[in-house]
């Protein structure tokens, strides 16, 4: 199952995923193999107040078989009323989640025996993962006053290795408690003790959900599909924006992949904050849910996940696939139906930028889950990237098919890029070998050269070229390159797409009127590692880096040094392990071979860090910061300035500052969620954020100005680019 791990605070703007089933996998649970299918029907009835549950399953096989093995949580001392079932205790080790192995002996001819058990499961809370990678918090199963929360993970039901299932579950609990899992319900009867429900999901499933608390529920019809909400308070306001939500998003997937693959959709308030997407129902943790853009930003992307990765399976093994796609057609497809499509591209090339090095860089098919910046701008950034492309390449039309096609034949299986690739192929009718080849299996990125611009006057008009080149190492990619040429007067871009299957390419385009500016990919739509210069200053460079250097404030009281020491400490406790922390008198200069963050109003290179703004149009006195047309006052505030490093611009120079000592250590944990902006503004102790946003990129090399005939260069802003149709109103205009 895909469990799509937001997990954030309240002030972060939730945009991504991570597979749990990839997690339970690291922990020692194999991805499914093959297509064996047990059914379980389960009868639970737990009991929170003693953490809890006794259990007994009755299991049907696909075959009859001598001996099948099975993992359960340890402690459950599992037995057999089945006549002539023998359970006898294997002598495995495992690690992770403390569980027993057992074997069943079975007489001939037999496929359905009957297990019993009972114990408690009760495993903490516990952070996984860094913050810069918006890391998670899970539990290995938990059944306690507040809540219950067991998955396949818990092995709070027998776990046979490599085999699907198909289950009813029927749970007992305490009369003012509920209980959700996958599938439809099928009862659900309360009286003064008691609440019983049951749960039932023929399809085939990888694992089996119980999650259980004080639940409000509300209801609604759409369509077919029932959609529901379960909140831990009343909030019939809440419940309703999500119930119309699920409805508007299901009916939008339908129309653009397929049938929607379950009978509900359940919004369900967790213990703690997570953004769990599992087989027709979505964990979010309390805060989550009532952040005002989660409905039309994250909520999508865990409804999405019901088509990817809840009833078409990744073959972990050969790639996780899912959350780049599930990214690509939720999150950037909202983004592009809001005009932001280029500039969510660019920032997913930006993280690949600062947070993967050469040392770290896999292809995708080594993508598992998200644990890291660089596994999630791979793993995410790259991947929804590849998908970009294929649609760029082939059409909106051929990709939807292909979309389609590849959902309907994997739907309820294990499936990877070839199975993918093979869907593209026959909707398409091309070899798409060399584009999945490059892009899944290669690691790095191509880098982008432009150099040799030149113009010059023809009998009927003029004639522009230049060299592309591709600078990595390795051998060249295949690339369909866009390419925009500024005209004298002329609105509209010339656009024309370039096919480089070289190192090097000579470009000769024969145009109407003087060139005055050649932009390549100018709207980011290559995967690619970007050039330093075409990416604003921004804390994330900082993040990425394999060594920090926090400079403090010497001058600074004591309390307020302090303050600022732990501050740093704390950045370099969330991931960094090459950091240095020292005193401003300690240098003459600021260091240029790593990047640096000056920490304090005191601090002797204040000056030196106000210089490199003022380019920027960014003015600091001793009252307060103007940005452009923003103000901040210093008194009350903290504030977080990047800009590059005078001695090598390739480098940020970050000031963080603050009058406040209350505010550091708030600051520190929220900052790595503000990783992507340039400045930032908060107010107060707790702090909250009151100003953000990015520098304009003002010299890209991807951009080059030509010179006129008596060799004067203009800079000039871009021509209009031609608007381009958000994936899903193509869909609906094909109807």
């Amino acid at each position: 199952m895909i469990k799509a791990v937001l997990l954030l605070l309240t002030m972060i703007l939730i945009a991504g995923c991570t597979s749990r089933n990839a997690i339970k996998s690291d922990k020692g649970t194999e991805a499914q193999s093959h297509y064996k299918i047990i059914r379980h029907d389960l009868k639970v009835v737990l009991n929170p107040d003693e953490n809890s549950l006794t259990a007994e399953d009755t299991i049907t096989l696909n075959d009859s078989l001598h001996e099948i093995s099975f993992i359960l949580h340890k402690g459950l001392n599992p037995s057999s009323s089945t006549a002539d079932v023998h359970i006898i205790q294997e002598a495995k080790k495992h690690e992770g989640v403390p569980v027993e192995s057992f074997k069943v002996r079975l007489p001939s001819n037999t496929k359905t025996f009957t297990l019993r058990y009972n114990g408690t499961i009760n495993h903490t809370i516990e952070n996984y993962g860094k913050e810069e990678a918006r890391g998670l918090s899970q539990s290995d199963g938990i059944i306690f006053k507040d809540g219950v929360y067991l998955d396949a993970a818990s092995f709070w039901y027998p776990v046979f290795n490599g085999a699907l299932t198909s289950f009813s579950l029927q749970v007992e609990l305490p009369s003012e408690w509920d209980a959700v899992s996958q599938g439809e319900r099928l009862l659900h009867v309360k009286d003064n003790k008691f609440t019983r429900v049951q749960w039932e999901e023929p399809a085939p499933q990888e694992e089996i959900y119980l999650i259980a608390a004080r639940f409000n529920e509300y209801t609604k019809q759409a369509g077919s599909i029932t959609a529901m909400a379960f909140l831990r308070t009343p909030d019939k306001e809440l419940a309703d924006k999500y119930l119309d939500a699920t409805e508007r998003y299901i009916a939008m997937y339908e129309d653009l992949i397929g049938p929607y693959p379950y009978k509900k959709f359940a919004l369900v308030e967790n213990l703690w904050e997570t953004g769990f997407g599992m087989p027709s129902f979505t964990l979010l943790g309390p805060k989550v849910i009532r952040l005002p853009f989660i409905i039309n930003s994250s909520y999508p992307h865990e409804i999405l996940h019901n088509w990817w990765g809840n009833s078409v399976f990744p073959d972990y093994k050969k790639g996780n696939w899912t959350e780049g796609l599930t990214a690509y057609l939720s999150d950037y497809l909202i983004k592009e139906q809001q005009n932001s499509g280029a500039e969510y591209r660019m920032e997913a090339l930006q993280k690949y930028a600062d947070y993967v090095s050469f040392s770290h860089d896999f292809p995708l098919t080594e993508f598992r889950m998200r644990h890291s910046a660089p596994s999630e701008a791979i793993g995410y950034g790259k991947s929804l990237m590849f998908f970009h492309m294929l649609r760029m390449e082939l059409g909106d039309k051929v990709f939807i098919n292909g979309l389609r096609d590849f959902y309907n034949n994997n739907k309820f299986r294990l499936a990877s890029f070839n199975n993918m690739k093979d869907s593209f192929e026959s909707v398409s009718g091309r070899d798409l070998s060399v584009s999945f080849k490059q892009w899944i299996t290669r690691a790095g990125a191509p880098e982008i050269r432009l150099k040799d611009v030149k113009a010059q006057k023809e009998k009927e008009g003029y004639l522009l070229t230049a060299i592309i080149e591709q600078a990595q190492s390795g051998p060249a990619y295949h690339l369909q390159i866009p390419v925009a040429i500024t005209m004298q007067g002329m609105d509209d871009a010339y656009q024309t797409i370039l096919q480089m299957d070289k190192k090097r390419f000579a470009l000769k385009l024969h145009l109407p009127s003087m060139p005055l500016r050649i932009d390549i990919d100018p709207e980011f739509d290559i995967f690619r590692r970007l050039d330093r210069r075409e990416l604003p200053p921004a804390f994330s460079q900082a993040l990425g880096a394999k060594k920090i250097l926090f400079i403090l404030p010497s001058s600074a009281n004591h309390t307020m040094l302090q303050a600022y020491n732990g501050f740093a400490k704390t950045l370099k406790g969330s991931g960094h392990d090459a950091v240095e922390i020292k005193l401003d008198r300690e240098f003459k200069k600021i260091p240029s071979d790593y990047p640096v963050i000056l920490l304090g109003w005191e601090n002797r290179f204040l000056n030196e860090m106000i210089s490199s703004l003022s380019e920027l149009n960014v003015s600091i006195n001793e009252k307060n910061i103007k940005i452009v047309k923003e103000e901040i006052l210093r008194e009350g505030h903290s504030v977080m300035l990047t800009a590059r490093n005078p001695e090598n611009k390739d480098l940020p120079l970050t000031l963080i500052a603050s009058d406040s000592v209350a505010a550091l250590p708030g600051l520190a944990k929220k900052l790595p969620y503000y990783h992507k902006y340039s400045y930032l503004g908060f107010k107060g102790d707790e702090p909250v954020n009151v100003a953000k946003g990015r520098w304009p990129v003002q010299n890209s090399p991807m951009a080059a100005f030509i010179a006129d005939e008596d060799g004067r260069t203009t800079k000039v802003d871009m021509g209009r680019i031609k608007k381009r149709q958000p994936l899903a109103e193509a869909e609906a205009a094909a109807r």
